[in-house]
């Protein structure tokens, strides 16, 4: 059986501000490191086979944790 799991992207700086980002390049907040390494944990015994992420390295960042 085929699993699709969604994630959105850990927190960025603009985010902890309460700030729109948009389309711009935005990094991820401490906060938001720490939340893409216990995602990376939780999902540390599945096998997953593609990830799709957007092209700003905000976004980028997560994935490639828990990739």
């Amino acid at each position: 059986m085929t699993r699709l799991l969604l994630t959105r992207h850990g927190e960025t700086t603009r985010n902890a501000q309460r700030r729109y980002q948009g389309q711009i390049n935005v990094a991820l907040s401490p906060v938001g490191e720490r939340q893409a390494v216990a995602l990376e944990q939780r999902l540390a015994d599945m096998t997953i086979h593609a990830v799709y992420t957007s092209d700003l390295p905000g976004a980028r960042k997560t994935p490639e944790i828990i990739a």
